[in-house]
């Protein structure tokens, strides 16, 4: 069945522009949660329902640095530590993921895996190699103040990259090391068969443009990559799909920096005038752990060893702030 078109709204963009012109603290109150949501549900949820290859490295600081902690703190000693990145569109999630792990603990053994359906999206992340002229459509860069970057860290990208003499950015080969790439669909039943259960499953912003149906059996596909104490990323997906199925499924919310994490992404900023933009967030809402939480625990409750590589807010803080 196909999706149902918004209703025709002439005066949309008069009221949005007149929204912007709201105080933000006005904004924030009850009843304009309110007004917005109406306004979301009615005219904006449904739209602009098509897969991208938008993103860029270090997209969400405190959320990188929050899932580093967790797999740092409780990776096994005597295997290595398995991650995946359902859905890796071009491959900048889990190569900055890869790179901040081994920038505390040089020695981790990772054996990494990405997974997208479009083919040429695997081959680029396969390759490592960006170029700044590519359009952001494609998928590595961010247009920043008039000029496209592979991320908002200059300290970053120096050590994430080696430049080309042809001008390309290659993703450095110790980064790149025990990842691999892979052509497939986050639906396709046998994904648990062909890539078994991880450490750490990544879903980010693949989600979102799906119909909310698909987009919740897909997310209960993916859960099940994840091993019982393992972790789970979810991310750029309707919220209110993400809260029933995390929920039904009991997957436990870590909230540990949940608002910073939420409000970290600025393309996700402008709501309720974006399907992908997020709402503000509402620690007064009972299902708020669910619902704004992006990193999940499959039950099994796990001993964090407490590695001093990580084990503080305050160095994680300090981490944070070197990403911006």
């Amino acid at each position: 069945m196909s999706p149902k078109a918004p209703p025709r709204a002439p005066l949309l963009p008069l009221v949005r522009g007149l929204w912007r012109h709201i105080p933000s603290r006005v904004r924030a109150t009850r009843p304009m949660r309110r007004v917005g949501s109406a306004i979301y549900d009615r005219y904006v949820r449904n739209t602009d329902r098509v897969q991208s290859h938008y993103t860029w490295f270090l997209r969400n600081p405190p959320q990188l640095a929050l899932v580093a902690d967790l797999i740092l703190s409780s990776a096994p000693k005597d295997a290595p530590v398995r991650a995946m990145s359902v859905g890796c569109s071009v491959g900048a999630e889990l190569y900055s993921l890869l790179w901040l792990l081994r920038r505390f603990k040089p020695d981790i053994s990772i054996e990494a895996r990405g997974i997208d359906i479009v083919p040429e999206a695997v081959a680029l992340a396969r390759h490592g190699s960006y170029r700044l002229e590519a359009p952001s459509s494609t998928g590595g860069t961010l247009w920043v103040d008039g000029r496209r970057v592979l991320s908002t860290s200059e300290e970053a990208v120096q050590e994430i990259f080696d430049l080309a003499a042809d001008g390309a950015y290659r993703v450095k080969p110790a980064i790149r090391l025990g990842a691999t790439w892979h052509v497939g669909d986050a639906a396709d039943p046998r994904l648990l068969h062909l890539h078994g259960q991880q450490d750490l499953v990544l879903a980010c912003n693949f989600l979102g443009p799906m119909e909310p149906d698909a987009a919740g059996r897909c997310l209960r596909n993916v859960v099940e990559l994840v091993r019982p104490g393992g972790y789970l990323v979810v991310d750029g997906i309707d919220l209110d799909v993400k809260t029933a199925v995390v929920e039904a499924l009991g997957l436990l919310p870590i909230t540990e920096d949940a608002r910073r994490i939420h409000e970290a992404d600025p393309t996700k900023q402008d709501w309720p005038w974006t399907r992908w933009s997020l709402e503000p967030f509402d620690e007064s809402r009972p299902d708020w752990p669910f619902r704004y939480a992006t990193v999940f625990q499959r039950p099994m409750r796990l001993e964090r060893h407490h590695d001093p590589i990580l084990s503080t807010h305050a160095l994680r803080a300090d981490l944070v702030d070197s990403l911006q």
